[in-house]
This record gives C-alpha cells, sequence and structure tokens, in this order.
C-alpha cells in the first residue's frame, strides 16, 4: 500500500511554467522560483491547498493516512519528498522498486541514487525542480529489526 501526499504538487502546477521553463541557477529561474513560492504560500495550510507541519503543528491533523493490522505487515518506510524524488519526480523507480532497492541495499542506496539523479542533471532540464537539490530523508522499519533512519 502506497500512501502520497502530491497536494503540493497538484497546486504547484497551476504555476510552475515559467519556473520549469528556466535553467537552474540562472537569474530567470531564481526570479520565476521566488514567484512560484510567493503564489504558494496563499495556498499553505489552507483548505484546498496543501499542508506543512513545520508551519503550523495543526497541519498534521489534515494528514493523509492509511491503516494496516500489524500481523499484516513486513516492513513500512516514510521518504521526505526530497527522498520521493526517485519515484515521484524522477521515475527511476516505482513504489514496488523502491521498497525492494531499500530491502536488498538499504536507504542509503535510495540517496544515492536520488543525488547521483539531481548531479546528473543540475540545471533541471531532464527533471524540472525548483531546487537542484532537496533534503532526502527516509526511515525503513521492519518487524525483525531495529529501525534504521538516514538523515540527509
Amino acid at each position: 500500500m502506497v500512501v502520497t501526499d502530491d497536494r503540493e504538487a497538484i497546486v504547484g502546477s497551476h504555476y510552475r511554467a515559467a519556473m520549469d521553463g528556466a535553467v537552474n541557477g540562472t537569474p530567470e529561474h531564481d526570479q520565476a522560483r521566488r514567484e512560484y513560492i510567493e503564489a504558494l504560500r496563499a495556498h499553505r495550510n489552507q483548505p484546498g491547498g496543501f499542508w506543512v507541519a513545520a508551519g503550523d503543528a495543526q497541519a498534521a491533523s489534515e494528514a493523509l493516512t492509511g491503516s494496516r493490522p500489524i500481523q499484516d505487515l513486513t516492513s513500512a518506510v516514510l521518504l521526505s519528498d526530497g527522498a520521493s524524488r526517485i519515484a515521484d519526480r524522477f521515475a527511476l523507480a516505482d513504489w514496488p522498486e523502491v521498497l525492494a532497492l531499500i530491502t536488498k541495499s538499504g536507504p542509503a542506496e535510495v540517496i544515492r541514487q536520488v543525488r547521483a539523479a539531481e548531479g546528473s542533471d543540475p540545471q533541471g532540464r531532464r527533471w524540472p525542480r525548483g531546487k537542484t537539490h532537496d533534503d532526502a530523508t527516509l526511515t525503513y522499519c521492519t518487524q525483525l529489526g531495529e529501525p534504521v533512519s538516514l538523515p540527509n
């Protein structure tokens, strides 16, 4: 089961054209990114927008969630938006492949692949994005071992 919250991306898609059309690191991209961020502010922590707990702890009550009986779980993975780029921005793997990669090679391999993709496209031409590098964090939990958490 995959639970993702793409509300920010949905809202942002209405404002991204100028930013995505400019090369990362250029004055044009920087200006378009500032305008994009300003446009998103009106939708942050608002009904019909998207929710950011860092700005308002009450936003946590708006989180999208899922549940499964504990006996049905063998593992769980939580990814920040920077780590989830492997699947949702760069399309280097689908969600079952991401889980298989973590199971086989560990969480650090996901981060390594995200950083390699970012490094291969610093100007955002292949994968338009607001930031060349985003924070990338994931936690992988299994019933058989201790949780593994990997910060940036």
